[in-house]
């Protein structure tokens, strides 16, 4: 019986917001039981998708009055 890859992308999404660890060993065991082309439609739901991703920092204006 195949492993259903969106199962673990279910599950990898509600545990993101847990701490590393636990997002950690599900996605190791998720890679331990899911085909190669599962593999690497979990690494392209992560890499475009996961909340996990970092954001570009948001930048203030200057005030001009501050080098007057």
């Amino acid at each position: 019986m195949p492993i259903n890859v969106d199962y673990y992308k279910e599950v990898l999404g509600k545990i993101s917001f847990a701490d590393r660890a636990t997002f950690l060993k599900e996605l190791k065991k998720a890679f331990r039981r899911l085909d190669q082309e599962g593999r690497d439609e979990l690494k392209r739901w992560f890499r475009n998708v996961c909340v996990c991703r970092v954001e570009a920092p948001v930048m203030e204006p200057v005030r001009r009055d501050r080098f007057s």
